[in-house]
């Protein structure tokens, strides 16, 4: 029978199930071997050795590679190269899931060093890249690469919407973004080891977005570009706030709503103090509630265990904390209290400026050094509730490093 027709869904299914079958049907005859990782170089000069958790893990597992003849098979049988990609790249997940657990087992009942897991993490995405290229073949690959970037540009359009474009066009805007990818990447890398602080990463990677754009808009011309970001501006703002939560297009339209009703919500107490002077204590408070009913509807969309887990990967505060919790000399359970006292003074701190600059967008005149003052009481009130858990050393500690600080800590 001729491969020109569809499969069916129910086909498909079936056929992936025989995927597993196909790709690690030698995983019995224990033909092949896969090596747990050995961590590489980290932060620093530092080296890792071989951990104990890797060998033992090796020890006791044969995983069988994939073969490229067998996913050249089932590409002939009718299957997609993405869903073969996909099958794959959910057992280098589950891997990666098993390696990051027998490491927390390690260390338990302390917390991974962030050394340990950054190399880790390195490793998992040499592996994925390795294998995937070994499956898929360099062609193949470079196909499903191009095709995973192509939907990262397009990400702001309706699914099945994408920007038409030429194949030549298509290869060109894919190494643009595969380039953007990777300074991502390595911006990120730099901060975890220490290399690049928050302020040059942010700069840097502005940077780089603004000349992935200018070389997009120079591709594809002003109409097309604007096509691709601009008539959906608003929701593709949600997209790169959100990106790590890799929001859905409802998902995106939901806290789009949210972030548009929060501002109409502020633009009418802006209205409001034009007709009547508030008090700032009471306008302060407003904002918060405004700012707090805006979160609680993120993590609803987003789904909360999500959502907190991202606040706390972008919260500077939180990861200056746990990089340097044994500096600072606090365990898990002060970290968490460090950082919700420090977190709580800084969200009081932004209302409190707030209804300050609403007040003064209003017409009113804002005593600055009376805010200031203000701001300063609570950042005291937060010192001395630390100090009586953590004691003056630590808190002093705290302090040099900018933690208590109006603005937190820097990153």
């Amino acid at each position: 029978m001729p491969y020109a027709f569809r499969l069916s869904i129910g086909t498909n299914v079936a056929l992936i199930a025989i995927l597993t079958v196909l790709l690690w049907r030698d995983h019995a005859a224990g033909r092949f071997r896969f090596a747990a990782p050995t961590p590489s170089v980290v932060a620093g000069s530092e080296k890792s050795k071989p951990a104990a958790w890797a060998e033992t893990l090796e020890s006791k597992s044969t995983v069988a590679r994939p073969t490229r003849a067998a996913f050249a098979q089932l590409e002939r049988m009718g299957i997609s190269r993405a869903a073969l990609a996909n099958v794959l790249l959910d057992d280098l997940n589950r891997r990666a899931t098993d390696r990051i657990a027998a490491l927390q087992r390690r260390y338990a009942p302390r917390l991974v060093p962030d050394r340990e897991m950054l190399a880790l993490s390195r490793q998992n995405e040499a592996e994925e890249t390795n294998e995937l290229k070994d499956a898929l073949g360099d062609e193949g690959y470079h196909a499903w690469e191009k095709q995973q970037s192509l939907q990262e540009l397009n990400r702001a359009r309706a699914p099945g919407d994408e920007l038409p474009m030429t194949a030549d066009e298509a290869e060109q805007a894919y190494r643009l973004q595969k380039e953007f990818d990777q300074n991502a990447r390595d911006l990120q890398m730099a901060g975890l080891d220490g290399v690049a602080d928050k302020a040059d990463r942010g700069t840097l990677l502005a940077e780089a977005q603004q000349t992935l754009d200018r070389e997009l808009e120079k591709l594809l011309g002003q109409q097309r570009f604007d096509e691709l970001r601009g008539n959906a501006a608003p929701t593709t703002e949600v997209y790169r706030k959100f990106g790590d939560l890799n929001p859905t297009p409802d998902q995106a339209q939901a806290a789009l709503r949210a972030e548009t009703d929060y501002r109409a919500r502020e633009a009418a107490l802006t209205a409001q103090q034009n007709e009547k002077t508030g008090d700032p204590a009471t306008i302060a408070a407003e904002l918060q509630a405004m700012a707090d009913a805006r979160e609680q509807t993120y993590r609803e969309v987003f789904g909360a265990e999500a959502y907190d887990s991202y606040k706390l990967a972008h919260d500077p505060t939180y990861q200056a904390l746990k990089q340097y919790a044994g500096a600072w000399n606090l365990n898990g359970a002060e970290v968490q209290q460090v950082y919700q006292s420090v977190s709580a003074f800084q969200q009081q701190a932004d209302a409190i400026r707030a209804a300050a600059a609403l007040n003064q967008q209003s017409g009113q005149n804002v005593d600055w050094n009376a805010v200031n003052a203000t701001i300063e009481q609570a950042r005291q009130q937060t010192e001395t509730g630390l100090q009586s858990t953590l004691g003056p050393e630590r808190v002093r500690r705290l302090k040099q490093n900018g933690l208590l600080e109006n603005g937190g800590a820097s990153g």
